[in-house]
Parts: structure tokens; sequence; C-alpha cells
């Protein structure tokens, strides 16, 4: 190769020949370096010097090693001599350095050159920049791995939708191979649950827009239906001709079958499988509004189990759970093919009939209810037996809508369950009674802020020396405007919201202040009881909190009667008992009221601290009509004395009461025979001067 003649050994070359090379030499977009035998950089033509960055004075007289990268390996350059020694040449991939510092991939080719006797006289090393083929090839590679390893499965069709490759995705969704599916058409793939509109509306809106996108249900090779969420485009050449299309889908089966899952959530109780407030909202409108339409009724219920805490609390929660999976399968038996159960949550159900003709008809819908509840439950080879209460509410009598139906049934199921009845009819007056239970609620709160609040103290005789043998502390409310509001109206609800548990310390905190006052006077004053609800033993500093405020008055202990109700004393004994003997070991007596009311557990009477016993009212009443009546009030008496105890016979209202108990040797007397409770003054005038019953 005869590339500048004064520089290699070969003979002169003919002009004529001499001018093509040099143009090839010029022109090649090759790059071109010509060297002597030792490596000495002859000659380079442009596009060395445009590829590299050097000049051509820049490079001759140096070797090509101001060339190198250092990417490669001593190694490498140790073979590649060698092959050009043996074989007279070499190629292959090289990185180098431009003069810039840049480092790119060449394709070299390095040749000896030889003269007529063999010897090496030059080196001729052509090379070209392969960088932009390298990236070419390396998004080749990478669209290759995408379109193989996507996650997505790919269809490629040509232009008359003959399959023409598919990635692996494809054939783990659909179960076909590459094999399978190429020249078929997509149509192998149809489920048959699209239409045929649903497809001539896909391909309009593929031409028109060049796209589409949007759920389809297909089949595997198995036969089975899936849903996919599936995309198509168009390929088109240089003129706008479409030359291919692409399907892209994603099996969206888990999806779907999450929103299904969220959709059940959304609307159904998970516990009991019956349609939540959500869907019960959703169910009834659709019913009121077909009622409007035929003039026909509603009946709503609201069902409540009564005593379900009690399960709860002696089983747990997991057998509560299972108690209420029995209920609401039960209670779905139980209701009509058009009817409608729903759970609201807790132990609460509502139950829409449709079309009752006339109330009796929803009551005795109620009544069938209450008879599939009678039988036994069994949970954890427990035989359970749970009631329930129901409140029913008519449409549109009782309202228009869901809220207010359920509200009112509500109420009509607290009515049925303060009277006892299984079940109650809402009615005007109820809501008439939870309006001034409300109202009530509200003032009371504000009751001791305003000093509304007082405290009547009522005698205790002794039966037969008509001397004071103690008082009772009794709660009064005087509102301004509602007037004396009476303690059986406002107690339980004190009660219920929790309010009692201020009101019970203001009464302590009253009557400590009052028995000082007297204490103060010099007067002989007796045993004053106060009585703890229910709710206040609920609180876990109760003793603290009582013996703080009696010891900050300060008043001794043992002026102090405690009362409870014989029915909350045994609603929790094994909770109340310590806490009694809490209350005797601080010197405090303690007194069982309205003792025969309730459910007597006598086997619990001796483990109780307690040193009164008092006798319900409803026995004294009847002391003198009925024979029962007095035979118990004589076994209540003789036992509390036969266990040391003090009888107290309250709610003594005439002579002849008195002097029954009096022969039955009764101890204490309290009544209005004696006295009503009084006010502090007039109880201090009448009885602290040992003044008695005449």
């Amino acid at each position: 190769m005869n590339l500048h003649c004064n520089s290699l050994k070969y003979p002169p070359t003919p002009d004529h020949l001499a001018l093509p090379y040099t143009r090839i030499f010029r022109d090649s977009r090759e790059a071109i370096m010509v060297t002597d035998r030792y490596s000495r950089i002859l000659s380079v033509n442009p596009a060395f010097m445009a590829i590299t960055g050097y000049s051509e004075e820049e490079v001759t007289g140096r070797t090509p090693g101001l060339l190198k990268s250092n990417f490669h390996p001593t190694e490498f350059y140790v073979d590649m001599w060698a092959s050009i020694h043996k074989d007279g040449s070499w190629q292959g991939e090289i990185w180098n350095r431009r003069k810039n510092g840049e480092i790119y991939p060449e394709w070299l080719s390095i040749s000896s050159v030889k003269d007529d006797n063999g010897d090496l006289i030059n080196y001729v090393g052509m090379f070209s920049d392969i960088t932009q083929r390298k990236n070419t090839l390396s998004k080749l590679r990478l669209h290759a791995q995408v379109f193989s390893n996507a996650s997505e499965g790919i269809m490629i069709t040509d232009k008359q939708l003959r399959i023409l490759s598919v990635n692996q995705a494809f054939t783990t969704m659909t179960g076909y191979t590459e094999e399978e599916a190429a020249g078929h058409t997509p149509r192998l793939l149809h489920s048959g649950i699209q239409n045929q509109l649903f497809y001539i509306k896909m391909w309009e809106r593929i031409h028109a827009s060049g796209t589409w996108q949007g759920e389809i249900w297909n089949r595997r090779k198995n036969g089975e239906v899936y849903p996919e969420w599936l995309s198509i485009s168009t390929l088109r050449d240089e003129n706008g001709l479409i030359t291919n299309y692409i399907g892209m889908f994603t099996d969206i089966t888990e999806r779907k079958q999450s929103e299904e899952h969220l959709k059940y959530l959304a609307h159904f109780d998970t516990l009991t499988g019956l349609p939540n407030r959500t869907l019960l909202n959703e169910l009834v409108l659709d019913a009121t509004t077909k009622a409007i339409r035929t003039n026909q009724k509603l009946a709503v219920f609201f069902i409540d189990l009564d005593r379900f805490k009690m399960v709860n609390d002696a089983l747990g929660h997991a057998a509560g759970d299972r108690l209420l999976q029995q209920v609401a399968g039960r209670l779905s038996g139980a209701v009509g093919e058009n009817d409608i159960i729903s759970r609201l949550g807790g132990d609460e159900f509502i139950l829409v009939q449709r079309h009752p003709q006339k109330p009796d008809e929803a009551l005795a819908y109620a009544q069938r209810l209450l008879a599939e509840m009678t039988r036994p439950f069994v949970v954890d080879d427990n035989e359970l037996y749970v009631s329930a209460s129901i409140g029913i509410s008519l449409y549109p009598e009782h309202g228009e809508n869901l809220e207010t139906l359920v509200k009112h049934a509500d109420l009509a199921m607290y009515e049925a369950k303060l009277q006892k009845c299984g079940y109650h009819l809402f009615s005007a007056g109820i809501l008439d009674t939870f309006k001034r239970k409300l109202e009530l609620e509200n003032e009371l709160r504000r009751a001791i802020d305003r000093q509304e609040l007082h405290i009547h103290y009522q005698p205790q005789i002794c039966a037969s020396s008509c001397r004071i043998e103690g008082i009772e502390a009794l709660l009064r409310w005087t509102h301004p405007t509602l007037g004396k509001v009476s303690p059986g109206e406002f107690i339980p609800i004190a009660e219920e919201t929790g309010i009692i548990m201020d009101i019970g310390k203001w009464v302590l905190k009253e009557v400590c202040a009052q028995l000082s006052l007297w204490q103060a006077a010099k007067l002989d004053v007796p045993t004053i009881a106060v009585n703890l609800s229910a709710r206040q033993f609920m609180a876990n500093d109760l003793v603290a909190s009582v013996q703080d405020i009696v010891n900050g008055t300060p008043c001794d202990p043992r002026q102090i009667v405690i009362e409870i109700t014989e029915s909350s004393s045994m609603g929790d004994i094994e909770s109340v008992l310590p806490v009694l003997y809490q209350f005797k070991s601080l010197g405090f007596q303690i007194a069982i009221d309205d003792f025969g009311k309730g459910y007597s557990a006598l086997g619990y009477m001796k483990k109780f601290p307690i040193d009164i016993l008092k006798i319900d009212k409803s026995f004294i009443q009847e002391i003198t009509s009925d024979a029962k009546s007095a035979v118990i009030t004589k076994a209540i008496i003789d036992m509390a004395h036969g266990m040391k105890l003090k009888v107290i016979a309250e709610g003594v209202e005439t002579p002849e009461q008195l002097e029954t108990l009096r022969t039955m040797n009764c101890d204490v007397i309290q009544g209005y025979i004696i006295d009503p409770p009084l006010p502090s003054d007039k109880l201090e005038s009448r009885y602290l001067t040992g003044e008695c019953l005449s």
C-alpha cells in the first residue's frame, strides 16, 4: 500500500495510480494511521484527526501509545502484537482516548507492510469510531431485554393482525408459546364476553387516534377466562402507512379480586356477612322508592341483644363473635325472602320488613323473631340463652328516611328494655320521654355549678324506743324552670351518663360538711347513710377519693354508712367485695339497700362485710295485705338477726305497718309515718335535740 511514496520503500507508483490512492486516503471515513517499522507515526488522514482530535503535526513521530486509554490490561496488547507478528494483522474492538480525554470504542485493524524481500517496513492502522453503533446495539439489547422480561404481555402483529412475535409474559399469562401463537390473529384469545359492538368501537378508536386502552376479558389456553388491561398502539412507516400493531396487556385478576373484596368490605359486615350500614342505606332507599310507587309500608326493627356483655366478659370476645354469627344466621333464617337484615355493629341488628299491612303484622313479626331467640345457642360447648329487645318504627308514619326510622326504632327498643316487654312500637310519647331525658341530662351537667342540688335528710327511728338511730342523706334537685325533678327520674340518667361520678363526690362533701357543723355545735348526731351507685364502684380510686373527702372535712369514718343497693352489689360481686372490705377496714359501716328486690344471692351474704340490711319497701307496702310478703319480711329480719345485722324497714307509711314490724322485732323504721326527707335545719330542730316519735 503506497500511501506516501516518499516514506515507503516501494518503487515509485505511476501518477495515474497514485491519485486514486491519495483520494482514498484523504476521503476515507475510516481513520488511517501509517507508522514505520518502529511504530512511529508517519502519516494520518483527516478521519483520524476528526475522531481523535489530534492534528497530523501533533502525532507525527509519536507512537500510537498516545491514544491508550488504560482501559485494557497489558496482556491485551501483548496478545495483539503477538498476532500481528505471527499473522501480519490483527483486528478487534479497542478502547482509546481522544485528545480531550474522552474514552471511546473503536473497531481497529492493523496490518504489517513488507517489501519484496519480506522485510517489515510499515504498519497501517485503520479504525472507525463505533460509539454510536455500540449505543445502538446496547439499546437494541435493552429493548430486547425489556421485550423478553417485561411483566406485561406483549404481542406484535402485522397490519393484517397476524401475530409475529410475543414475549415470555404473554406465554405465562395466556399459556400460548410464540410458536403456537405465531400466524394466528388475536381472536385466538377471545372469551366471548364482549360482543361484536365492543370490538367495532375499539377498532374505530384505534383507526381514529392510533391507540386504544381499556379492560377486556380474554381466554387462556386452558379455557380459563380472565380480565386484563390492554393497550393497543399502531406503528407506521415513513409514509404514514400502518405496518404493525403492538398490544400490551396486564392480567388484572388480582386487582379485580381486590376491588371485589374492597367492595365487599365497604358493603358487608366481615363478621356475620350481613349488609352493613352503607349497604343498608342503599337497600332501604330502593325499598322506600318502591314503597312510594306502590303505596306500601315498611317496618324497621332495631334488635339489641340482652346481657351480651356477660358473654364477652365470661367467655371472651372470640366466643362473643361466634355467638353473633349464630344470631345473624338465625335472624337471616327467620326473615322473609324480600326483607332486609343488617348488622349495625356490636350486638345491634336492623331488620326491614317490606309491605306490612298494619302495625299488628309488624308486632307479630317481632314476636316470631323473639321466639327464634328462645332456643339455646351452643358456643364452644357452652349452652347460652340470649334474649333480645326490639324497637319498631313504621314508614312513613314514623319517618321518611332510614336515619329517622332507625333513631325512632332505637328509642322504642330502649323503651322495651326498660319495660322488659321484649318489643315496643314507637310512639310520640317515647320521643317526648327521650327529649325530656336529653333535656334533663343537659341541665343536670350544670346543676352543681348552678347550686340547684341540695341534700335532704330522712330520720331512721328505733322501732321500740322511738329514738333516732340514723339519718339517710337523699339528693334533691330543684330546677329554676323545670321545678322539682324526682330522684327516680334524674338519678338513672346520672348513672347512665356517668354524671353520677361528680354528683356522688359532691353529695359526700356536702354530707361531711353538714356533719362537721352539727358536731361543732355539740349536737348528738347519729350515723349518716350515703348512697353509692354501681357506676361509682367502677372507679378505681373510689375508696381513696371517699377517704380524702372524709378526712378533709374532717369527719370520723365511723359516722358514715356506705349504702349500696342489692342489685349493684350482686351484679359484679368479685370486684365489689374487695372495695367493701377496704371501706370496712377504714371504719365505715356498710348497708345493703333494697334487699329482696333483686335476685338475692344468700350464699354471698355471709361474705359481705355488712352491718345493716334494709328491707325493700315493696315488701313493707304489702306487709299487712299479703301474707307472703309478711312471711318474707319476717324471714329477712330473722336471718339478719342471726347474722348479727341491724335491720331497717324503709317506706313505712301506716300505723299498721309500723305495728307489724314491731311485732317482728324490726330494729329501725324509716318512712313517711315518721317524716319525709327534711332540709338540714328542720331535721336538726326535730331530731338532734332528743325528740322522739309519739
